[in-house]
């Protein structure tokens, strides 16, 4: 137990650390072929078609055509009607009943939810068939696909950003230092 207590780990150098991070990746690379062919692959791929390929002027007319003719307004008075819906109904709803009022303004929501629907569900499928006309390798398609990752992104950043400031906060209730 003495002799594990006198033993001295040696750090390597700050010059050695090159060495040892190209050592390292090397042998990761050897020991998983498919993972680092992938990541490789990855890279070179987002390089050659990183921004998407460009619509063509058919295309591009076409793209615009169908986005046209999504119905924008009638989703916004649809949610609209819903919003007021869902409000009448929380507003006429008791604790654990429901009188015949609420049932009504229960129904009305419920209605209004459905022509939101397929309202929506209407504009998704024009909007996919629009993006089937540009094609997933398209400057839109890209795009999307960037917007979504920097969403998400956005999103994770955000909550490890609250469950630090929870952390920090609880570690200083506690009179414990935080970087432990």
């Amino acid at each position: 137990m003495r002799q594990n207590q006198n033993q001295q780990i040696a750090l390597p150098s700050v010059a050695d650390m090159g060495a040892l991070v190209v050592t390292g990746i090397t042998s990761f690379a050897k020991k998983h072929k498919v993972i680092s062919s992938g990541y490789v692959f990855g890279i070179l791929f987002l390089l050659l078609v990183g921004s998407g390929t460009k619509l063509t002027y058919d295309q591009s007319k076409q793209y615009d055509s169908i986005m046209n003719s999504i119905d924008l307004n009638a989703e916004f008075e649809a949610s609209n009607r819903y919003a007021q819906a869902s409000q009448a109904y929380r507003a006429t709803k008791g604790w654990f009943s429901c009188d015949s009022l609420c049932q009504r303004n229960k129904g009305r929501m419920q209605q209004t939810q459905r022509v939101l629907d397929e309202i929506r569900n209407e504009g998704y499928a024009r909007m996919s068939d629009a993006k089937s006309v540009a094609g997933i390798f398209s400057e839109v398609g890209v795009d999307e696909v960037k917007e979504s990752f920097w969403q998400y992104f956005g999103a994770g950043k955000a909550f490890a950003k609250k469950q630090s400031s929870w952390e920090s906060e609880k570690c200083r209730e506690m009179n414990l230092p935080w970087n432990t």
